[in-house]
């Protein structure tokens, strides 16, 4: 059998699906939410080569009036607890680069094509699962990103996660994308173009979801 790899919390977010692909049966570390988790998101959802550096916000109102920057490459970030408890995690907010910008900004090469919020919480439930025995695995199905162009409508809460009727989970990201050369765009100010916002679920929480945890209400 291949050897497992002794993967940290923060390793294991990228590093999950391959664990699942070698047929190794030791458990990853559980992986955690850190303050590096939108700096990571940016480079997965546009495939952005400069490293981000991220600002983690405890207040909301100061998160929502932030933006993220595009050169040094800062995405802010926010974390949505359940009853306030620092442990656990439900939901993580966002703030990040369009590809368009980023490749305007560094040249070509420097980011790739959009995959979507989803696929940020794809790789999240592979991160859960290398830590979880397979018994506890179920079936999820990501939805398709709600988009907006609105602030406002970004911020209002939503269902993220849900269980349907069929008993089935699943998760849902909330986006907003104003792409820097929409034209639509060309003379609002700087900050406000080539942005990428999305609602990513906290790897904790999944955790709990696939352990059998309801849905919080949104």
């Amino acid at each position: 059998m291949t050897p497992c790899p002794n993967l940290t919390p923060r390793l294991a977010w990228t590093f999950g699906l391959v664990l699942l692909l070698t047929g190794c049966q030791t458990l990853a570390p559980p992986p955690l939410t850190d303050s590096g988790f939108c700096a990571r998101a940016q480079a997965a959802i546009v495939g952005a080569v400069p490293p981000a550096e991220t600002e983690v916000f405890t207040d909301f109102t100061a998160f929502t009036k932030s933006k993220p920057a595009v050169r040094p490459l800062y995405t802010r970030q926010y974390v949505r607890l359940q009853d306030g408890d620092p442990q656990r995690p439900v939901l993580i907010s966002c703030k990040m680069k369009t590809a368009d910008h980023i490749v305007s900004e560094y040249g070509a090469g420097q980011a790739g094509e959009d995959r979507g919020c989803r696929y940020v919480n794809e790789l999240t439930l592979r991160a859960v699962e290398a830590s979880l025995p397979r018994s506890l695995h179920r079936t999820v199905v990501f939805d398709e990103d709600v988009v907006t162009t609105d602030g406002p409508v970004w911020l209002a809460p939503y269902a993220y996660a849900r269980v349907d009727a069929a008993g089935v989970l699943r998760l849902q990201s909330k986006a907003m994308k104003n792409d820097w050369l929409d034209p639509r765009y060309a003379n609002s100010p700087p900050q406000f173009r080539g942005t990428r916002y999305c609602h990513f679920v906290a790897p904790e929480y999944l955790r709990r979801l696939l352990q059998g945890e309801t849905p919080q209400a949104p």
